[in-house]
């Protein structure tokens, strides 16, 4: 029972993962955020410079999920089709 608790006490992978991506996002923003502030040398707010990597970082994401989706659903469509394909050639 003590072994059985233990289980299910443990966090989810997915949950692992979700927090990893958080961090390793945060590290970007802070990395990126640092290298810009440097390069501009103070011609530019530090705030503005973090506001507009988080601004560019944000919309980059949803490309890539909007890409992802698209994907999917391309994928669905084809598999749904030869479904059709199949069952109409029974």
């Amino acid at each position: 029972m003590v072994e059985d608790s233990r289980l299910c006490a443990a966090p989810r992978p997915s949950t692992l993962r979700a927090s990893h991506a958080v961090s390793d996002s945060k590290q970007l923003t802070a990395g990126m955020t640092a290298t810009l502030s440097a390069e501009l040398k103070g011609r530019v707010p530090d705030e503005l410079v973090a506001e507009i990597v988080r601004s560019v970082l944000d919309e980059t994401r949803r490309a890539t999920k909007d890409r992802v989706v698209e994907f999917t659903m391309h994928e669905a469509r084809l598999r749904l089709e030869r479904f059709i394909r199949a069952r109409a050639a029974s």
